[in-house]
């Protein structure tokens, strides 16, 4: 089992000269055991770059679930074991499927009985979840791979991990491009921002959501406004990634402000036409509001036209609402969380 560390953060930079990263090779570089696997097939490179497609090719499931974090706190786990089944058996499963855990367990466990399987868990923080989901390691078949993304360094100890893998931070030469593109939509800044630039990629310690979001929001402005912009980053200390984030927030308008929280508590991977029904009503222009987030890396639309929303802006949406009133949800402008929301309805029903 193999399992690795995420360091949030935006679209990554991919550079063409290496052709197998750290942790592609560790989980799937096996010399002696592909090769002996490749007999037979004709025509293959043997390149430690083509070991990860050949490894894909020799599975017998490969599965990705996303945000195991905020689905399990929303949907529950059983939500996130249908899932896992239906990809696993390569169709759609209804959610009635499987109405307990523990059926759940027992359901993965006859699906993966020793097959060779690639299963990826993204953000993972606690135990409980990969042991309901993953945690039957005995039953997977010879050379199954189970990946597990998490900011909790903490989740990884108990796990008994083969394997642990850091993403480093960005180089700075990447960190200045993937800044560049979004400051000046070019891959190298102006030879009058060049001081300026390497100033404020510096502020953002290689993270690339911070390098996203603030060259976005400097996008078009003049140079006092970036010298004011640095002046603010360097009193942030270089972890409090969120400080740095709660800049673009705060430079939005009211209304784009209502839309950006709608979005993180609410509305992160669901579809345009409701909310965009009730921001009309509520005369916040959604259509300005949403092309303005979108400019500043704040929110993405998907090819499905559903909202996305990184999980660190997401969850500095949902801190900014909890801080208006940290005693009592029942006084948070939204509410997200279905116990919460049970647990309010039933007291004021007393």
């Amino acid at each position: 089992m193999e399992i690795c560390r995420h360091c949030g953060g935006g679209d990554w930079l991919v550079d063409s000269g290496v052709k197998c990263t750290p942790l592609a090779c560790s989980v799937f570089y096996q010399r002696q055991k592909v090769q002996k696997e490749l007999q037979g097939l004709s025509a293959v490179a043997t390149g430690a770059h083509f070991y990860p497609r050949v490894f894909l090719l020799l599975l017998q499931g490969q599965v990705s679930i996303q945000d195991v974090r905020e689905t399990s706190l929303r949907k529950g786990l059983v939500d996130l074991q249908n899932q896992l089944i239906s990809k696993l058996r390569k169709r759609k499963c209804s959610n009635s499927n499987i109405v307990d855990v523990e059926e759940g367990i027992t359901t993965i466990k006859d699906i993966v009985c020793r097959k060779k399987v690639l299963i990826i868990l993204d953000d993972v923080d606690q135990k409980s979840q990969f042991d309901k989901l993953a945690g039957m390691r005995d039953c997977f078949g010879s050379g199954s791979r189970i990946i597990v993304t998490t900011r909790n360094k903490g989740v990884l100890d108990p796990l008994k991990v083969d394997k642990t893998y850091e993403p480093p931070m960005m180089e700075p030469r990447h960190s200045l491009e993937l800044f560049c593109r979004h400051a000046f939509r070019r891959n190298s800044p102006p030879k009058d921002y060049d001081i300026l630039s390497d100033e404020i990629v510096s502020t953002a310690a290689g993270l690339p959501l911070a390098l996203e979001v603030i060259g976005s929001l400097l996008l078009d402005k003049g140079e006092d406004e970036w010298k004011e912009l640095l002046a603010k980053l360097k009193k942030i200390p270089e972890e409090k990634v969120q400080e740095k984030l709660m800049i673009s927030y705060e430079a939005l308008n009211d209304q784009q402000k209502e839309i950006f929280l709608d979005i993180a508590c609410l509305f992160n991977g669901e579809g345009k036409k409701y909310p965009f029904d009730m921001w009309d009503a509520c005369e916040f222009c959604p259509r300005n509001g949403i092309n303005v987030l979108v400019l500043r890396s704040l929110v993405k639309i998907q090819d499905d036209d559903k909202f996305w929303m990184h999980d660190q802006l997401r969850d500095l949406g949902r801190e900014i609402v909890r801080k208006e009133n940290r005693k009592d949800p029942g006084e948070h402008s939204r509410l997200w969380r279905e116990e919460e929301v049970s647990y309010i309805l039933e007291s004021r029903m007393i």
